[in-house]
């Protein structure tokens, strides 16, 4: 038997933590799915969706399949719930353990999408392109020149890549990609500030959604538009990711951290940003929506800076 084809870019153990909690006894948990303009939702079971045959994979010329990726990213996912529904819950101060896992958490979260799949393949799938049409032309070239088309340079770098590593990148970003990625650019996510918001009882809950971890750079107007790119250099970046109903992860050059409490305005303002970064679907763990989240008229969200200047960490 075909072992783990079925694998999740949405993993199954974060979105267990939105089944609803009026499920009838003797029923599957379920969440609520939404489409992405709000006007149909239906009930789900978290390991029914947000998933693709083989995601992840990397297929072996002998045939075999080769679930490296997959099992280190179940490895994170099981790491992460423990941290969840452990230290966070209790609103505890982190371990330097358990803050490495959040941050890997988020940018596997953000690198591991189908939204961010296809990005990257459309990226490379022009370079790849480009270099196509350089060996077109290399055909009725000298030696030399074909020599030097049969790589291309990664910007100023001395660094060479391969027609065949950009055809890899351009028809399997994941399977090349990930797993560097997030190690490269965890520990420099650790270097931002942290806080986890949490939701007063009065306020909505978080939402979340196919493509749940948002980067926001709330200066980037201020930019000529070829520089607007989302860094983690950049001083307004504003990283958001809902972990559970209740509490959402904020990274931030902001000066802030600890654990947060969130108004129902501000719960609104996170969960708007949610629903727009979502590619196809959202979920909630009830069938109800707010109108905020979809209102294109409402202002650029504003930094957390901004709404609380008086706001101290705890």
């Amino acid at each position: 038997m075909t072992r783990n084809k079925k694998q999740h870019f949405v993993p199954r153990s974060y979105l267990k933590a939105w089944c609803d909690p009026h499920t009838p006894k003797g029923h599957e948990p379920y969440v609520w799915r939404f489409a992405f303009d709000g006007e149909s939702s239906s009930r789900k079971s978290p390991d029914n969706i947000f998933h693709e045959t083989d995601m992840y994979t990397i297929h072996l010329p002998d045939g075999d399949r080769d679930l490296a990726i997959e099992h280190g990213l179940a490895q994170l996912e099981g790491e992460f719930v423990r941290v969840r529904d452990g230290a966070i819950a209790q609103q505890r101060k982190l371990r330097m353990s358990e803050y490495s896992v959040l941050c890997a958490f988020a940018i596997a979260m953000r690198e591991r999408t189908r939204v961010q799949r296809d990005h990257m393949a459309g990226q490379w799938q022009q370079v790849l392109d480009l270099a196509e049409g350089m060996r077109q032309w290399a055909e009725g070239a000298t030696e030399n020149e074909k020599r030097a088309a049969a790589s291309l340079s990664l910007g100023q770098s001395s660094q060479r890549i391969s027609y065949e590593e950009v055809a890899s990148l351009a028809t399997q970003p994941l399977q090349t990609t990930l797993i560097p990625v997030v190690q490269k650019v965890t520990p420099l996510l650790a270097k931002l500030d942290c806080a986890v918001i949490t939701a007063l009882p009065e306020a909505e809950d978080f939402i979340t959604s196919d493509n749940p971890c948002v980067w926001l750079d709330k200066d980037a107007h201020l930019r000529p538009p070829l520089y607007r790119a989302v860094g983690l250099a950049c001083p307004g970046i504003e990283i958001s990711l809902p972990i559970s109903p209740r509490q959402l992860a904020f990274f931030t050059h902001q000066g802030i951290s600890g654990y947060l409490p969130a108004t129902q305005e501000l719960v609104q303002e996170f969960n708007r940003r949610t629903r727009f970064e979502a590619a196809e679907y959202f979920v909630s763990r009830t069938n109800q929506t707010n109108p905020f989240w979809f209102d294109p008229a409402v202002a650029p969200a504003d930094s957390w800076e901004r709404r609380h200047p008086k706001s101290e960490p705890r």
